[in-house]
């Protein structure tokens, strides 16, 4: 919302104020594309949004039965590079998390590890567990348990109890930051000493606000620049921080990236027309985000940094 009020101030978007019309996705499909159809059949033209990559389905429903542009600020999964649509992402695609982690696993030289993955938001996780056990086969590393689980249905005692039997020295959770949190914490209590990892997807304040001294330690794979000095962030965090006295999240940067992109990209032809302003994304392919250079390739796909933290004293703090 604070692109909005940004926006807005200036003169909004070619003049006009931007009304935001605010859905709750619910994290269920059905009732996400029920709300949909409603802002389609209110010729609404533009939707930025949805924050998980469960959400797949329902922009593969939109692509097949709507001309909507769908702006998402953190879906990142594998599933939806590489086609020509009019789905358009600020963020990277998850492919390269991956290797993130990998790096991460074999710097830290030890041997045994294990891995972690909530299916419940199955088209982000499972591509990264894939890449992640494929491309440590030819390497020193061992995996000794591969387990995937239901953040909504499984007992987590019986899956800490799996982790604790297989004596891992290294853990990746691919989860929310509620979940890691939750898992961590279980690990410690159980006398897990293990090198805790998580992906993106917890890089939030519920990991932090959650983990407690569980978490110190943790390495994290982030999306965002978390020690950028460019004034364009630096007014923006002092502003999170005066509204909600924390630093701002991936998917608050997002989110107002989002709707800078929208922005430029219909004062650049001058049209409200979605398949223009789609043509005006491509064309400028550059733009200036609040860190860095968002630069998009020919499917709308976001080319961005990955970068890899670690959590001190209750913070994430730039690993390198």
């Amino acid at each position: 919302m604070q692109a909005v009020e940004d926006i807005n101030a200036e003169g909004g978007i070619n003049g006009y104020e931007i009304v935001p019309i605010i859905i709750d996705d619910k994290n269920d499909n059905t009732y996400a594309q029920s709300m949909l159809d409603k802002l389609n059949d209110n010729k609404v033209d533009f939707f930025v949004g949805f924050s998980v990559s469960s959400m797949t389905p329902t922009i593969e429903y939109f692509m097949e039965n709507s001309d909507m542009l769908i702006i998402s600020p953190t879906m990142s999964t594998n599933d939806l590079s590489g086609i020509d649509d009019n789905f358009i992402r600020i963020c990277n695609a998850s492919s390269e998390e991956a290797y993130k982690l990998v790096d991460m696993l074999k710097d830290e030289g030890l041997h045994e590890f294990s891995i972690l993955y909530d299916i419940s938001n199955r088209p982000y996780t499972e591509p990264l567990h894939d890449i992640i056990v494929n491309d440590t086969l030819d390497s020193d590393l061992k995996l000794v348990l591969d387990r995937p689980f239901n953040s909504h249905d499984d007992d987590y005692d019986v899956l800490v109890d799996e982790v604790v039997k297989s004596q891992a020295k290294q853990v990746v959770i691919l989860a929310s930051g509620v979940d890691t949190a939750d898992l961590v914490q279980r690990l410690r209590i159980k006398g897990s000493q293990a090198v805790f990892y998580s992906s993106a997807w917890s890089t939030t304040r519920d990991l932090l606000e959650n983990g407690g001294k569980a978490i110190e330690g943790m390495r994290v794979v982030g999306l965002y620049d978390i020690a950028s000095e460019r004034p364009e962030y630096l007014e923006f965090r002092q502003t999170m921080i005066d509204k909600f006295d924390a630093d701002p999240t991936f998917s608050q940067i997002f989110g107002y990236e989002s709707l800078v992109v929208l922005k430029q990209a219909v004062e650049h032809v001058d049209s409200f027309e979605v398949n223009k302003v789609k043509e005006a994304i491509l064309e400028l392919k550059e733009f200036q985000g609040l860190q860095q250079k968002l630069v998009f390739n020919v499917y709308g796909d976001m080319e961005r940094d990955y970068f890899t933290y670690e959590i001190r004293n209750g913070q994430f703090v730039d690993k390198d």
